[in-house]
């Protein structure tokens, strides 16, 4: 696991207070729900906000702005919030079991049909419905079957022989051998029995198992996209180091966009990014990159390969030509899918998918030196990235 150096570092940062050296300019002395807001730097506007660090194996936040005259019950959508997100941690954890509930774990640990939630059944159907959204010469870049050899590389970045002394920021781990990574491994999703009727879902072979990893924080926005809109929210949801949804105004800026940084990959300082995104109401923003969970080969310390957590479906081994791929989309499961999948994909096949996908834009972060944009993503910068 990368250390606590760089396991808060966020790949998205809200930059409603970029150039600020306070919390705002209102002097307005009220803040209501105080603890959970305050003022924005617009007279009359009130930040609110609530960080998760127990969820999704990352850092959440769930930053909602308010006026004097739009004030909804904070509290109540904070513990509403609090509890979906709880439930759909526990639904979608591969590594733990939890009391009455049949979980991804569950599933992947059990002999025979088990019987889920719907929300389960549903988000693991949506995978396997959109499992060929993008595929690269008809061989499947997201594949939610993946899981024995995801597990594989999961217990080489958990070994007890890792080192996380040799390099500041970086774990040594040993690198599985090509004869485990050329074992036979069941991963047809097709091999993957669900039962819509009885909401059960079983394997067709044995040592099978789900990892929905590749998509899970795009769909779980959008599901909160739909709770939340029950309420007038003006909201930004990030959800970790790599996927954030802007729903509303930004009450804090006069043009009501949402301005949001692009982090510099592999940068110690959280704060160092190269570029500033501005985005409006119902848009996604995914990035997927080499520098968020990766470490070096404990075994050759002349291997200067990175060895990431985005696994190429068809070769074991992680993927891709570039440092980062940043999209941008309306729909965030879809979004999520895409941005994996275009990461492991070539850049020019993957610059050429994207400009001719209507509303859909993407960045490459290759270096300091190198950045791609597809044709419209321009138009979502602040200012040109030098």
């Amino acid at each position: 696991m990368k250390k606590i150096l760089t396991a808060f570092m966020l790949v998205i940062i809200s930059l409603t207070l970029i150039g600020c050296g306070n919390f705002g300019s209102t002097t307005t002395e009220y803040t209501p729900y105080p603890g959970l807001c305050r003022p924005g730097q617009n007279d009359g506007v009130y930040i609110c906000e609530k960080t998760y660090s127990t969820y999704f194996d990352t850092i959440i936040s769930f930053k909602i702005y308010i006026d004097d005259d739009n004030q909804e019950d904070i509290p109540t959508i904070f513990e509403e919030f609090d509890t979906l997100t709880e439930k759909y941690h526990q639904l979608f954890d591969k590594y733990n079991e939890y009391p009455n509930i049949n979980n991804l774990y569950t599933i992947n640990n059990s002999d025979g049909p088990v019987t889920v939630d719907k929300e389960l059944f549903d988000a693991i159907k949506f995978a396997i419905d959109n499992e060929d959204f993008l595929t690269n010469d008809g061989e499947l870049l997201f594949n939610i079957a993946l899981h024995p050899v995801l597990m594989v590389w999961h217990e080489a970045r958990n070994s007890s022989r890792c080192n996380p002394t040799i390099e500041l920021g970086v774990d040594y781990c040993p690198i599985p051998s090509e004869e485990i990574l050329n074992s036979d491994f069941n991963i047809n999703p097709d091999d993957i029995i669900l039962d819509e009727e009885n909401l059960t879902i079983d394997f067709a072979k044995p040592n099978m198992g789900i990892d929905i990893g590749g998509f899970a924080k795009g769909y779980f926005s959008e599901i909160v996209k739909e709770y939340m809109s029950k309420y007038d929210l003006n909201y930004i949801l990030n959800l970790g180091r790599s996927n954030a949804y802007f729903e509303g105004t930004n009450l804090d800026k006069d043009d009501g966009l949402f301005y949001t940084a692009l982090s510099t990959p592999f940068s110690l300082n959280p704060y160092d990014y190269y570029g500033v995104v501005k985005l409006g109401s119902g848009t996604n923003m995914v990035t997927s990159g080499t520098y968020q969970r990766y470490f070096k080969n404990v075994d050759d310390f002349d291997d200067e390969t990175l060895y990431h957590h985005i696994i190429n479906p068809t070769t074991f081994y992680p993927g891709g030509e570039v440092t980062s791929v940043t999209i941008i989309y309306e729909d965030g499961a879809i979004g999520d899918i895409l941005s994996t999948t275009l990461f492991l994909m070539s850049l020019e096949d993957g610059l050429d998918y994207v400009n001719n996908f209507e509303g859909l834009e993407a960045l490459w972060y290759i270096n300091e030196d190198e950045i791609v944009m597809s044709e419209g993503f321009a138009d979502y910068l602040m200012e040109p990235i030098k």
